[in-house]
């Protein structure tokens, strides 16, 4: 991976009212960047943004309200992110939900919201546009990545962060790359240690799933959302396409290869 730099450039974050969205724009300010924040609630927003304004005084910061499962709402907030803070060149799409029982909500705001932001990202910024080109990073999850563990327990949640996986590596292919300019890749983190975890209950309805859950999670060290935050901001400048995984302590993120489907034989 080469080097980030955002000095001077503008980032946009969905769901940057949760934790993960706090410490991220709080290192994108650190590092001389600029944040947009988007979220459902304006209030969240709003204290986010009076926080971070009293330790980077001298950068901007930009808030809007974004419900990621619909395009106009995508359209609203690029616009507002270029008339208050700048052409932003970095989305990340943090925005998720957990919970089983509303599962199309869950697609809808997992999966769709993270193709609508691909989507709006590529068509602001496509070189094939007259755009600068940009970069994409989605936050899957190491459910993203495989069903072993206790995946089986959220069978909605884990879904649509497989979606997400397969959006980026098919959004990151250079066949787009090379036309848009628009590099997309993924991070795949085990538990971070934010609000959105909540109770295991949150996360299913089940209360044998729910037993599983706890049980998979008893003795593991999570990780931290500014130990994540800097293993995000790590792979902004990674191949298109790459999913990272993410787990705390010192291991550096693992970008893990997609699966090759065998040759068969020639008889």
């Amino acid at each position: 991976m080469n080097q980030v730099h955002v000095s001077g450039k503008v980032v946009m974050l969905s769901g940057g009212a949760g934790g993960l969205g706090r410490a991220l724009a709080d290192l994108v300010l650190t590092r001389g960047g600029d944040v947009f924040l988007c979220d459902t609630s304006e209030d969240e927003l709003k204290k986010v943004k009076d926080t971070l304004e009293k330790k980077h005084g001298d950068r901007k910061i930009g808030v809007t309200v974004l419900d990621v499962r619909h395009k106009v709402a995508w359209e609203n907030a690029w616009k507002a992110c270029e008339e208050n803070v700048g052409v932003p060149t970095v989305l990340v799409n943090i925005a998720g939900i957990k919970g089983e029982t509303d599962w199309e909500n869950v697609y809808d705001v997992n999966l769709k919201g993270v193709h609508l932001g691909i989507e709006t990202a590529v068509n602001h910024l496509s070189r094939e546009k007259g755009g600068p080109g940009g970069i994409v990073i989605n936050i899957s999850s190491t459910c993203g990545v495989t069903c072993q563990g206790d995946m089986f327990a959220t069978p909605a949640y884990t879904a649509s962060k497989h979606a997400v996986t397969a959006l980026t590596r098919t959004f990151g292919h250079k066949f787009w790359f090379e036309k848009t300019g628009v590099s997309v890749a993924a991070v795949a983190p085990s538990y971070i240690a934010t609000p959105f975890l909540g109770d295991w209950s949150h996360w299913t309805e089940d209360l044998r799933a729910q037993l599983e859950l706890k049980k998979s999670a008893e003795g593991k060290n999570f990780l931290s959302p500014d130990e994540a935050a800097l293993k995000i901001f790590n792979i902004f400048n990674s191949q298109s396409g790459s999913v990272w995984l993410i787990r705390p302590g010192m291991m550096p993120p693992f970008n893990i290869p997609d699966y090759r489907l065998p040759q068969p034989k020639i008889l």
